[in-house]
């Protein structure tokens, strides 16, 4: 063999191997062979998906279901946009009115708007609520974090509130629930050591909470402090702050006030009979209060377990004016098409929280985009426009509001622009948001809210001219 064939050889195997690979790509060769399945050969997918060229994922018709305009144009013009808040009551009212109300009365005396912020993973830590928290706020006043639970799994990552605990068993609604206890609002309930002998002037004995503010606008102090918790019989005491209080009470929930002005809340709670703590609530005597109740890895369905005499007695406490549900997420898969089965059961979740909350405005948020690797390249799971749907015709069904978080984001392929783009909005799982991300989407939802809520108004003072 001459040097220059020798020379050449490499090059002209590279060029053999890689023609042999274009040319199989071109032919399906994905097939089983004793329980063991091959993949598609796809030479060029690496590059694909680092965008030197771009491949365009196939994806569901989303059906966009006709919306009848109210009275204003400026309405019908929004309601084209399928980013922005749709209202699915009558012609003449608004599934937002009372929250809407609720918010007109704070301007004219010092009173109180409070949502609870429901969903999953995606708002665990208080994300996208506590810039939503912010953003109402600053516009209609109010200090405090709200409502916050006894212990937490994410107690470290959340940011607005310091948090500490010990000495807890904790119960939630994926699990089995001992007799003689009850799941308060956020799903959790929280049973502190008992004692055979109680002595409130020990004041390290007990199960303990801490709560500290953090250094941030509306969030730097605490105003006033509430205590939600079940039944109570026997002697049962909370020291906060070195004041001694019993528990007792026989509703459903209770509620023990304090009042206050601190930057800290330490309590010690020193029980001779079980009880059921539900968390405090941190906020003044004033203003709009976002409670967040994130849940990992609960579709939405299981809210329907608890009991509508909890949620009611709740709300006797606390008197929310609007209730947020974010859920969807642990229900997406790439191999389902058909999501009859999640909507029905949601269906029911919904009237439950309906009945359990009669006056109560309720906001519907669509799954976010996410997305999956399919042949090396990350695009949309098809089942996710398929669930907003879904999703849509929930809240149509049970005239709330609905807002698509999956179109806000920019619909089709956006979970990848949030993750690859030169700002990461977005986690590398290519489904959870992460800090930036967060912000952006309770920021935009802030202003979904606030233009449905100007809209209102406006509506409001037109017919009080006519």
């Amino acid at each position: 063999m001459s040097d220059k064939n020798r020379y050449l050889q490499p090059f002209i195997m590279v060029i053999t191997i890689t023609i042999v690979l274009l040319v199989l790509s071109q032919f399906n060769t994905e097939f089983t062979i004793a329980g063991y399945k091959t993949k598609k050969i796809a030479p060029l997918s690496d590059i694909m998906q680092k965008g030197i060229f771009k491949k365009v994922p196939l994806t569901h018709t989303v059906i966009t279901d006709s919306i009848i305009a109210k009275d204003s144009s400026d309405y019908a013009l929004r309601q084209t946009d399928s980013s922005n808040i749709f209202d699915f009551e009558n012609d003449t009212t608004s599934a937002l009115a009372h929250f809407f109300q609720s918010l007109n009365l704070i301007k004219k005396k010092k009173s109180k708007t409070r949502i609870a912020y429901f969903g999953d993973s995606m708002i665990e830590g208080d994300l996208i609520s506590q810039d939503l928290r912010e953003c109402m706020q600053d516009l209609f006043g109010g200090d405090g974090v709200g409502y916050v639970p006894i212990t937490s799994i994410v107690s470290g990552f959340r940011t607005s509130v310091f948090h500490s605990f010990d000495g807890w068993t904790t119960y939630n609604l994926l699990e089995n629930i001992p007799a003689g206890h009850s799941l308060g609002i956020a799903g959790y309930c929280f049973v502190p050591n008992t004692f055979d002998v109680v002595d409130t002037n020990n004041t390290t004995a007990g199960s303990s909470v801490k709560y500290t503010a953090v250094k941030r606008t509306h969030l730097n102090r605490f105003y006033e402090t509430k205590l939600l918790y079940g039944k109570s019989e026997g002697e049962n005491y909370v020291i906060v702050n070195g004041g001694r209080y019993e528990l007792s009470g026989t509703k459903e929930v209770n509620q023990l006030e304090i009042n206050s002005s601190t930057q800290q809340i330490n309590a010690k709670f020193q029980c001779k009979s079980p009880i059921d703590i539900y968390g405090f609530s941190l906020e003044s005597d004033s203003g709009v209060f976002v409670d967040n109740f994130s849940f990992r890895g609960n579709s939405g369905l299981p809210i329907s377990k608890i009991k509508q005499s909890i949620y009611s007695s709740t709300n006797e406490c606390l008197e929310y004016d609007l209730i947020i549900l974010e859920y969807g997420l642990n229900a997406v898969s790439p191999v389902v098409t058909d999501f009859s089965w999640y909507e029905r059961g949601m269906n029911a979740a919904i009237k439950h929280i309906q009945a359990s909350f009669p006056n109560t405005s309720i906001l519907l948020i669509s799954v976010g985009d996410k997305s999956y690797r399919k042949d090396g390249v990350y695009q949309t799971d098809p089942s996710v426009p398929i669930l907003v749907e879904a999703q849509k015709r929930m809240a149509k069904d049970n005239k709330l509001a609905f807002w698509s978080l999956y179109e806000a984001m920019g619909g089709n392929g956006s979970m990848v622009k949030w993750v690859e783009g030169d700002t990461a909005f977005a986690n590398k799982d290519y489904t959870h948001f992460n800090f930036k991300g967060a912000h952006k989407v309770g920021k935009l939802l802030f202003s979904k809210i606030i233009t449905e809520y100007n809209d209102y108004n406006k509506k409001q003072n037109q017919k009080s001219i006519n």
